[in-house]
């Protein structure tokens, strides 16, 4: 029988104390749980440092309000125990309800969230139910083993009541984060669990399972407030807690904050998907091979030939990345992209070797009868990799925190779909350098790079399928764009 996982015991919440005892103006405590990309830690250079949403949030609320914060690893459950009994001042990320406000004064809403049935691939059509009512009751006949988080409030107090209802007890599997409630799906411990979606979607893609869960079709959402702590804070506190968020959300650092956090996490789990890795394959073999054909054109080495094709298909990404200051670079994060480049030459090179070999007159006719096929599909598949390095490109400028993004979305864009053809270019000495004087390439990268950064402008509001077809809408913009391009034999705009 596989392992059961489950929340940590912990002590029911107490009946709060009058009174603002232990309260400190220049410290307030709070606390966070494993709950990405809201609260989380990741590596940099090598050190673990704790960040996300709710976590930046509270950091630049805390500097508005002059006040120190300190964020100790603590279980939600827990955490509502020490806001009642005053160990703890402050939670983020919290719905509000009477229970809470018995304990802990409630600030504006700050964000929303929109809660989900988490099930197991292929499933959801098995539930039928479209309101919550209907869903509870399925949840009540049939048994449904439901993963909860402990002491967690989800968007409706319907099913909030239904998790806190005795005659339930059997059937809920209450633990202390998404990523258990994960794990206890895939060992069929429950048969599906409650959560923010997009939370449940990243800790999916971070722990490579998105491929086998999947969201039922019923959604519900809710405000998210801070919660300060009745036993150590006054609602003068809440107030100025109030009018800091006011502060922050008209300064822009909000926005700055959501760029950073929500939408790149929305968008690299568009980008991890099958389909897109396949696109970017493609537009990497695209690149390459139109290295290969210079160098056969040109008589160049093996070496010459893999710079031809690298610097197009790589090369850009590179300048993109020393430009935004990324570390590492993206082809020493993950060289799969370089291995794609000397695949193809080492292939592309000795098919041509092998048959010139065997034919030398007859392949150089044939290759001269189809040039023009040959070059129709390079075009196409070097069209699929500019909608795909466009995608790329804006993303990486959100990972990097570049500001504002409608100026850098597309700069890196243009850089990563141009300037690899550029330097290539370049290196070959022509006389005239295609990507400056020629085809209505960069200005594609460009347009299409800022139509995608104007996504960022509601990127606390946006949730994953939004963004889906937001990537999927730029990319085949900008592919349609470029085949009209060339059938129409379109060039760049120039002066004269």
């Amino acid at each position: 029988m596989p392992a059961r996982v489950t929340a940590a015991q912990t002590p029911e919440v107490p009946h709060p104390r009058s009174g603002a005892r232990g309260a400190d103006s220049h410290h307030l405590r709070g606390g966070w749980y494993p709950w990405d990309p809201y609260q989380y830690r990741e590596y940099r250079h090598g050190v673990s440092v704790l960040t996300g949403f709710d976590v930046e949030i509270e950091r630049a609320l805390a500097r508005i309000l002059r006040v120190e914060i300190s964020l100790p690893l603590m279980p939600w459950e827990e955490h509502l125990a020490a806001l009642a009994d005053g160990r703890a001042d402050i939670a983020a990320g919290a719905t509000a309800s009477p229970e809470r406000e018995a304990f802990a004064y409630v600030s504006k809403p700050y964000r929303t969230e929109t809660d989900v049935l988490i099930l197991p691939k292929g499933t959801s059509s098995r539930y039928s139910f479209r309101t919550i009512e209907e869903m509870l009751d399925m949840f009540a006949q049939q048994k449904f083993r439901l993963g909860v988080i402990a002491g967690y409030a989800y968007a409706d107090q319907r099913v909030h009541d239904f998790i806190a209802d005795a005659a339930n007890k059997e059937q809920i599997e209450a633990v202390a984060s998404d990523g258990d409630n994960l794990r206890n799906l895939r060992d069929g411990v429950i048969d599906g669990f409650l959560a923010d979606r997009v939370a449940a979607n990243t800790t999916a893609w971070r722990s490579k399972q998105g491929a086998r869960i999947e969201e039922h079709p019923l959604r519900f959402s809710a405000d998210l407030h801070f919660l300060l702590s009745r036993a150590t804070q006054t609602p003068q506190m809440l107030e100025r807690l109030d009018a800091a968020i006011d502060e922050l959300k008209a300064s822009g650092e909000f926005r700055r904050i959501a760029d950073a956090y929500a939408l790149p996490v929305l968008i690299n789990q568009t980008l991890d998907s099958d389909w897109f890795r396949f696109l970017a394959f493609v537009g990497i073999v695209a690149f390459a091979l139109s290295g290969v054909v210079l160098a056969y054109a040109g008589q160049y080495t093996l070496f010459g030939a893999l710079i031809l094709a690298a610097l197009p298909a790589v090369g850009g990404g590179v300048v993109r990345d020393l430009v935004l200051q990324r570390e590492p670079l993206g082809i020493v994060r993950n060289p799969e992209a370089l291995l794609t480049v000397f695949g193809t030459v080492v292939v592309g090179m000795l098919a041509i070797r092998v048959a010139s070999l065997f034919q030398p007159g007859r392949f150089m006719k044939y290759l001269q009868s189809h040039a023009g096929l040959g070059t129709r599909l390079i075009e196409l598949f070097d069209a699929v990799g500019l909608a795909a390095f466009i995608v790329v490109g804006v993303v990486v400028a959100l990972d990097t925190s570049a500001q504002p993004l409608w100026l850098w979305g597309p700069i890196a864009a243009v850089i990563t779909a141009s300037f690899g053809g550029l330097m290539r270019d370049l290196y070959r000495h022509d006389r005239v350098t295609a990507n400056l004087a020629g085809e209505l390439y960069p200005e594609i990268a460009g347009v299409c790079g800022l139509a995608l950064a104007v996504l960022s402008w509601e990127g606390e509001r946006l949730q994953p399928d939004e963004i889906k077809i937001g990537v999927i809408v730029i990319i085949a913009a900008a592919f349609s764009i470029r085949m009209v391009a060339i059938a129409r034999g379109m060039k760049g705009w120039r002066f004269v």
